[in-house]
């Protein structure tokens, strides 16, 4: 029931945005109605987030403080959250133990960090994910022959973080940022868009050359800009 729940509401949102603004890049206008949503913890959410940005199957992405006990944790006040990049994706096209791989590859789950803000951690939805994440650090366990220091709690709460930290790397590059600000009112806005999830992790050197190939067109790009981001993986 909660993860019917979610998928409802998450449904809402993005009609909500679509009836806002009709004129938005292509690739927003098909984002499957049915995503499931994973939250995970493996560092600095600027890079964990463009880690998953430029996957097939995955269509939002976002940043934010999760996993504690904080009422509107921030920054400077984080209480005893963690950083962590909550990412929406389309069961039929990669599976949550998939994005689980993604996540183990992106970090190390073996370090033990102290600082709670940084650790390794998996925020369960639902009970299967639970089952599965839990299988899949066994299995990583036993063929390292070694225990890693990921936590696998249950989701309470997201809270998204400050505007500064969304989508950090596109934020830097002021071409794709004024390309998109076309489409969208503001950060936060900008943040539930696909085409903004696939930039940020291109412009960080992150995602997959083919799926670039494939979508550039959608992305609401000016020529020149889409050039400017095909070179960031040497993409003609």
């Amino acid at each position: 029931m909660k993860r019917l729940i979610t998928i409802f509401m998450y449904t809402i949102v993005i009609g909500v945005l679509i009836m806002a603004n009709a004129n938005i890049p292509a690739v927003d206008k098909s984002i499957p109605g049915e995503l499931e949503a994973a939250t995970l913890g493996l560092g600095c959410f600027w890079g964990s987030e463009a880690a998953f940005g430029g996957v097939r199957g995955i269509y939002r992405t976002s940043v934010g403080y999760a996993g504690g006990t904080k009422v509107n944790p921030s920054y400077y006040s984080l209480g005893d959250h963690t950083e962590v990049v909550q990412v929406w994706f389309n069961p039929l096209e990669i599976s949550y133990r998939e994005v689980l791989e993604i996540f183990w590859n992106a970090h190390n789950a073996f370090s033990r960090n102290s600082y709670r803000q940084y650790m390794s951690l998996i925020l369960y939805h639902n009970e299967t994910q639970k089952t599965v994440a839990e299988e899949f650090v066994a299995d990583k366990n036993e063929r390292m022959q070694a225990t890693a220091s990921t936590e696998i709690s249950a989701f309470q709460e997201f809270y998204r973080a400050e505007d500064y930290h969304l989508k950090f790397y596109l934020q830097q590059n002021r071409s794709v940022l004024q390309d998109l600000s076309r489409y969208y009112d503001d950060i936060f806005s900008l943040d539930d868009s696909t085409a903004a999830a696939r930039l940020n992790a291109f412009l960080a050197g992150r995602g997959d050359p083919s799926l670039l190939s494939e979508e550039i067109e959608d992305y609401g790009l000016t020529q020149r800009t889409a050039e400017e981001v095909k070179r960031r993986l040497n993409v003609r």
